[in-house]
């Protein structure tokens, strides 16, 4: 199956270089690596402020699915990692950001509590799975 690649133009980058792409499109189906908060040269933005960092990450995910002609419309599924206790709290702070990202019923969805991510500051870690026509 012939695959589609998105890499919007001053998207963020990892400090180190890897082979990934920020979203891969196979067929009808498009699938986005996990979206965070970091800037070009991978710094963390905003450290710390989990509800910063998930507006960053959402805005990501629509400039790459932009790239493939998509929008948050077309997401049926969202995985969300925070770092958090796991407690309410922790999860209704981000929650509630992502959720004004999307019109009503809105993409199946998950959140993850974890110890930490990749970087020191990091907060969240948000990926989806889009559909199109």
């Amino acid at each position: 199956m012939e695959k589609a690649y998105s890499w919007p133009d001053g998207h963020w980058d990892w400090p180190i270089k890897l082979p990934y792409k920020h979203g891969v499109k196979c067929g009808n189906m498009i699938f986005l690596g996990g979206q965070v908060a970091l800037d070009e040269q991978g710094n963390v933005l905003h450290p710390g402020d989990v509800a910063a960092q998930t507006r960053i990450a959402m805005e990501n995910i629509k400039a790459v699915l932009a790239g493939f002609g998509a929008t948050l419309d077309d997401v049926v599924k969202v995985n969300i990692f925070y770092v958090g206790t796991g407690t309410k709290e922790d999860w209704e702070v981000a929650a509630k950001i992502r959720a004004s990202y999307f019109k009503e019923p809105g993409p199946a969805a998950t959140g993850i509590p974890v110890p930490f991510l990749a970087y020191e500051g990091m907060m969240t870690e948000i990926e989806v799975i889009a559909m199109v026509d």
